[in-house]
């Protein structure tokens, strides 16, 4: 791991306000950009750390897609405003009274969005319950998840990735990742229906129009999923025979009718008898707490957005931010208002950037090579209390570029540590490296528009490979 001396970390306060960008580069970025398939663009910059001097610069100041680099920002907002103590809480309340065995009263389940929350660790609240000696509830199911307002997606999210898990909605009710699976299978005679089966644990219905077409007609075959009300899926197209069943997973879409749905479920399985009505109230309810449970600190849910560049953790904390900051229901929008609030407070010039999310999925994020270099500066400059860079991935280690091929080899491997940001066509980095001097080095990459068209099955990661290879082995030897 990276570890800045606390010479290294001595910066002026000029340094805060950004750097000029027009020094001179003394690493040429767009000779190694030429090993890029034609119409990619790139956006470059670095900084040596120790003399506070820009070594690279490449397009800089060109707003591009950030991707998922922009978890960057969610960390540094959510470390400034929650702090390390903070955790999500889920709460069981009640305005009645417990006597006999029965709760006379309302059954209240509070959700604060933790992205972390299990169906097992919400069955083991609920036993709080049958612990407390109530074996029935006189009343009905309030699910409170007043703390998020407005959508549970973010803007500029792309339509067709809605069910797909990675864009699964970051809800106050979220149990676990509101993703679940269905199994397909499509051993069956050509023509035939694929047989779709649900695991029990879900409150789901999946229905399928899908048939095993035959050798000629399977090249042309794709699956479409139609969502209904209710949580109802609909799988339409063809494929090819499968010998083996496989599975398919599926982004939850109504959050609050599936948190209902397990809840009921998991009262029944502890003999809990409950016959009234869900209701789900707008304004934050008050009662008397029964029972709660907590997910990790912060300092794990960051080291874990991070490392595995955690969708759910990152725009869970954004909105999450933007409540605590604000102290009322938060929506994406508020959440751009209060990052951006706070880390303008830090010196952070953020100009006419675009966030529209924490996790860097929106399509509608516009973000300069030079912003975020601002905030890798803050990181470095701030490190003895904020404790972020040991969430980075670590090249040839861990997280998402443990196996990252223009990375592997020595003396990168082990010696840069980057958040990356992957989406369609956009492969990013942004972190820091020790060069052959000792001297630290924070660098952010934006590739955008990256793609090798009809080859892109066989040599897709070559160019980029060649081109990271060539880039962060010369800011070493800089």
């Amino acid at each position: 791991m990276i570890k800045f001396s606390s010479r290294s970390l001595q910066f002026s306060a000029a340094l805060l306000g950004g750097l000029a960008f027009n020094a001179a580069a003394d690493v040429d970025v767009s000779q190694y950009a030429k090993l890029l398939p034609e119409g990619a663009s790139v956006g470059f910059i670095a900084e040596n750390i120790n003399q506070q001097k820009i070594i690279a610069d490449n397009n800089g100041a060109t707003f591009m897609l950030p991707a998922s680099t922009q978890k960057v920002f969610t960390a540094v907002a959510a470390k400034l405003v929650l702090g390390d103590d903070f955790k999500f809480k889920t709460s069981l309340l009640t305005n009645g009274q417990i006597a006999n065995g029965v709760l006379n009263g309302n059954l209240i389940v509070q959700f604060t969005g933790d992205p972390d929350l299990t169906s097992g660790q919400l069955y083991s609240l609920l036993a709080e319950l049958s612990k407390q000696g109530i074996n029935k509830i006189n009343g009905d199911l309030i699910l409170d998840t007043s703390v998020f307002a407005s959508h549970d997606r973010g803007l500029g999210w792309i339509w067709n990735d809605l069910t797909m898990c990675f864009n699964s909605p970051p809800a106050a009710a979220n149990i676990d990742n509101n993703c679940f699976y269905a199994e397909l299978d499509a051993n069956q005679p050509v023509g035939e229906t694929v047989k779709i089966n649900v695991p029990a644990q879900y409150p789901i219905q999946v229905f399928g129009q899908v048939y095993i077409a035959d050798a000629q007609e399977a090249p042309y075959c794709q699956l479409d999923v139609v969502v209904h009300d209710n949580n109802r899926y609909q799988v339409k197209g063809c494929l090819a025979r499968q010998a083996k069943p496989f599975g398919l997973s599926f982004a939850v879409q109504d959050t609050d009718a599936y948190a209902a749905a397990i809840i009921q479920r998991q009262l029944k399985r502890l003999n809990i008898e409950f016959n009234g009505t869900v209701k789900l109230p707008q304004k934050p309810q008050q009662g008397t707490l029964l029972a709660e449970h907590f997910s990790k600190p912060l300092p794990e849910l960051l080291k874990k957005m991070m490392k595995k560049s955690d969708n759910q953790i990152a725009d869970g904390l954004f909105r999450a931010i933007a409540y605590h900051y604000y102290k009322r229901p938060a929506s994406f929008q508020l959440g751009t208002m209060a990052v951006k609030s706070v880390l303008q407070k830090q010196g952070i010039k953020f100009g006419n950037s675009i966030l529209a999310d924490g996790s860097g999925l929106s399509r509608h994020n516009l973000v300069a090579p030079k912003t975020l270099l601002s905030v890798l500066e803050y990181i470095a400059k701030n490190e003895d209390k904020l404790h972020l860079m040991e969430t980075f991935p670590i090249a040839g280690v861990d997280g998402t570029i443990s196996g990252r091929g223009g990375l592997i080899n020595a003396p990168l491997v082990k010696n840069v540590i980057a958040k990356t940001g992957s989406l369609k066509g956009v492969y990013n980095l942004a972190g820091f490296m020790t060069n052959a001097r000792g001297e630290k080095v924070a660098f952010v990459q934006f590739i955008n528009g990256y793609s090798t068209g009809e080859l892109e099955s066989k040599t897709k990661r070559g160019p980029l490979v060649q081109f990271e290879s060539g880039v962060y082995n010369a800011l070493y030897k800089e």
